[in-house]
């Protein structure tokens, strides 16, 4: 009984999280809410960075 339960949430869970990816795209995200924290820390981004990735660079 208790394994049944499992595998049941097992696959609720899976069912809701592909259901909250539908659609979503990695390459570029739009996120829905506030950021926690900076995707990269302004200490690691370089000029390259900036240079060839200006749009991508987040500022605060």
């Amino acid at each position: 009984m208790e394994e049944d339960l499992i595998r049941e949430e097992t696959a609720l869970r899976r069912r809701l999280l592909l259901r909250l990816l539908r659609g979503f795209s990695f390459e570029n995200p739009r996120y829905k809410g506030e950021a926690i924290s900076n995707l990269v820390p302004t200490e690691l981004i370089t000029a390259e960075l900036t240079q060839y990735n200006p749009d991508r660079i987040i500022q605060r």
